[in-house]
């Protein structure tokens, strides 16, 4: 991701205010030192968990901003939205009015226009544009950072906020100003539902049933799994670019913060499929097989993941061994063993290959490679 965008914030500082600009640019400069001493989100996550960087952080860096310049601005527009919520005169004694009257702000400042793409939170800030991804996102973790304890519940279409330890399980909608505590206004809930549906399908499922359909295959998820929400929605927008490496990219960054998604199973099928194919057709077969298998391995049902798999691993040997380019062909074979993919005759057709390898090695007296073939050959052993 090394895309990098620019918002410019304007300070006014008088001139008797020099001590507040050297202050303002310390703190920058520490900032930056901090920053300095980070590893890479992608690093953090991982293992699943943010350690290093806030989820707030995360969230802005996943939207596109990759610039240690850029981020602080991003970070500071939060902060002072943060202090103006907090300023509301909210009561902490009531979470569920409290919410209602975050959420209410939200959409009266920010939330101004729904566009299906605008998914990231530079989307809001900078045209008040948001989709049900960027919008869940700003608000559970304002709702978080005000001791609300909130997650998001995710459908193969669509992304609530929950509230489980307030007053009661509420559920609320981020994409309509109708949307705070949606099961107690589900009637006008649905007809809003409805117009996401073709007239047919709403005779088929019933009008009173949309909610429940729309729910049925979801599941909750934290609000570190949310963000990945927005990697993979970014992922789905370069794709309609046709930009595959990047969109590649950002589902594998996606599947760090969410690896369960089910909104996005078939999206991620047909980006595993589209470009393996475009890699294999380009014959870089290695890269192809790379992409097949962590298809093969998120979906090892998929006979077509498999096959592909199995092709261009052998194709990509082929290649290796035109080039003799031994440790690429080391790493092909330790990756597809792993895939537990292999049958009888693939392991006999990996052996024969081992033998063709150590028959060049022997002939070109090279001995620091002849030791690793023969515990490969003792691994496929007849």
């Amino acid at each position: 991701m090394k895309q990098s965008i620019f918002l410019m914030i304007p300070i006014k500082i008088s001139s008797g205010k020099a001590a507040l600009l050297l202050c303002c640019l310390g703190f920058f400069l520490f900032w930056q030192s901090v920053q300095a001493g980070k590893i890479s989100l992608e690093d953090d996550i991982a293992d699943g968990y943010l350690d290093d960087y806030t989820k707030i952080e995360a969230a802005f860096i996943l939207s596109g901003i990759s610039d240690a310049d850029s981020l602080p601005g991003y970070l500071d527009w939060y902060n002072q939205l943060l202090i103006t919520i907090r300023g509301l005169h909210l009561d902490y004694n009531d979470p569920v009015v409290s919410a209602r009257t975050v959420f209410l702000y939200l959409h009266s400042a920010w939330l101004k226009t729904y566009a299906e793409e605008s998914t990231t939170l530079i989307d809001i800030v900078q045209r008040k544009e948001y989709n049900c991804v960027s919008a869940t996102i700003l608000y559970n973790l304002i709702c978080e950072e005000l001791g609300w304890s909130s997650q998001a519940f995710e459908t193969p279409t669509h992304v609530y906020t929950i509230f489980d330890h307030l007053q009661y399980r509420l559920m609320v909608e981020n994409t309509s100003t109708m949307g705070f505590d949606i099961l107690n206004n589900l009637k006008a809930y649905s007809q809003y539902l409805a117009r996401y549906y073709s007239q047919s399908e709403v005779l088929r499922i019933g009008l009173d049933r949309l909610y429940l359909h729309e729910n049925s295959k979801g599941r909750v998820i934290s609000n570190t799994e949310l963000l990945g929400l927005l990697a993979y929605n970014r992922a789905y927008l370069a794709r309609k670019n046709n930009d595959f490496r990047k969109a590649y990219d950002l589902v594998l960054l996606a599947q760090q913060f969410n690896r369960d998604s089910r909104s996005n199973i078939r999206f991620e099928i047909g980006l595993y499929y589209n470009w393996g194919k475009q890699l294999y057709e380009g014959q870089d077969y290695s890269a192809a097989f790379g992409v097949f298998a962590d298809g093969y391995y998120r979906y090892p049902d998929n006979r077509d993941f498999r096959k592909n798999t199995l092709t261009s691993f052998y194709r990509a040997m082929e290649a290796n061994w035109q080039k003799k380019d031994w440790p690429e062909s080391a790493r092909l074979i330790d990756e597809i063993e792993a895939l537990n993919i292999l049958q009888n005759q693939d392991r006999h057709n990996i052996r024969q290959m081992l033998m063709n390898w150590l028959h060049d090695m022997n002939r070109n007296e090279d001995a620091s490679t002849r030791q690793p073939i023969q515990k490969y050959l003792e691994r496929f052993g007849d």
